[in-house]
């Protein structure tokens, strides 16, 4: 079940107050901070080279793309050197600067901007707006921010629907005392460097879709051990909702069966959020996108299946990987 969305009367006015805040706190920070600022400037120029400054577009509120600005902590790529990956190009001065979260010092020039908020939502990937489920996509309601709810619960070591469920927790409940008690428990975990990133890893994997949609998981079948397959399950009652097989890769196409239990509500909604969080699955293996096998399923789900932008292929029907795409491989 989705949650349930609403705006306070009171929200413009603790708008207002936010962005005060936000003007002050930042304005103040950049004129305390600037000595550390030149120091981490020249820092970086002498140990990773220009640009000192990062800049990536970002989005933030309401999907609208702004140019985020970092202290650089990686060397340029050079496969001659052996610097591919991101584990090969950070260095041990890089490292610091992200534990430290001194290297997000210029991000309070975009919080003076307008363009981000103290808390929010952290800017993630624009490549990542057509990858968020409906729901996911609504932490571009607020500003994102310097820090926020996933940042003091576990940073870059959450899940990514663990931290989406945080952001939309935060959308949902945010408030001015919220955002103060959020700021408050920043400073010990970047003071203890919590959470920078995943275990054996220099940074977030890439996102590639939900495994989790309102109340269904997408979960390894537990009975299925060495076999490609999934299972949907209500996180409310535990029970298995729907059984999914990926057979594998087909002329750059992800081959997938989709089973719904007998009897199972809402069974179209269940199709549809299992066929989404697939479609996760089919990027994360560089497939264009899926392959439904059809040859067990009723006119009418067929017929479904045509409403949620698939193209019928035989006794398949296919569903690309883009959503301003309705035929896989075009």
């Amino acid at each position: 079940m989705g949650w349930v969305w609403e705006d306070a009367p009171a929200r413009g006015a603790y708008t207002r107050t936010k962005r005060l805040a936000d003007l002050v706190v930042s304005g103040g920070a950049l004129l305390v901070l600037s000595p550390v600022f030149a120091g981490v400037a020249i820092l970086v120029r002498a140990k990773l080279g220009r640009p000192v400054i990062f800049r990536q577009e970002r989005p933030g509120m309401h999907g609208e793309v702004f140019e985020i600005l970092k202290f650089r902590t990686m060397l340029d790529v050079d496969p001659g050197r052996g610097r591919v990956s991101d584990e090969d190009r950070m260095t041990p001065f890089g490292r610091r600067l992200r534990a430290t979260s001194l290297d997000e010092i210029p991000e309070l020039i975009n919080v003076l901007r307008g363009e981000m908020s103290l808390v929010g939502p952290r800017p993630l990937r624009t490549k990542y707006l057509e990858r968020y489920s409906a729901e996911q996509a609504r932490r571009h309601d607020v500003p994102p921010g310097l820090t926020g709810l996933a940042q003091i619960s576990g940073r870059n070591a959450l899940t990514w629907d663990d931290r989406f469920d945080l952001d939309l927790e935060y959308v949902r409940t945010r408030s001015l005392a919220t955002d103060v008690r959020i700021l408050l428990a920043t400073v010990p975990k970047v003071l203890g460097h919590h959470g920078i990133a995943q275990e054996g890893r220099a940074t977030m994997d890439d996102f590639f879709g939900p495994r989790r949609i309102g109340r269904h998981e997408l979960r390894p079948a537990p009975d299925r051990a060495g076999e490609d397959a999934l299972s949907v399950v209500d996180r409310t009652t535990g029970a298995e909702v729907a059984r999914c097989i990926v057979s594998g890769l087909s002329s750059g196409v992800l081959e997938v069966g989709i089973d719904v239990v007998p009897d199972t509500e809402d069974a179209e909604t269940v199709r549809s959020r299992a066929a989404e969080m697939l479609l996760g699955i089919a990027r994360e293996r560089d497939a264009h996108g899926i392959r439904i096998d059809t040859s067990h399923d009723s006119p009418e789900t067929v017929e479904f299946w045509i409403t949620q932008g698939c193209r019928i292929d035989g006794d398949h029907v296919r569903r690309s990987v883009a959503r301003t795409e309705a035929v896989a491989g075009r």
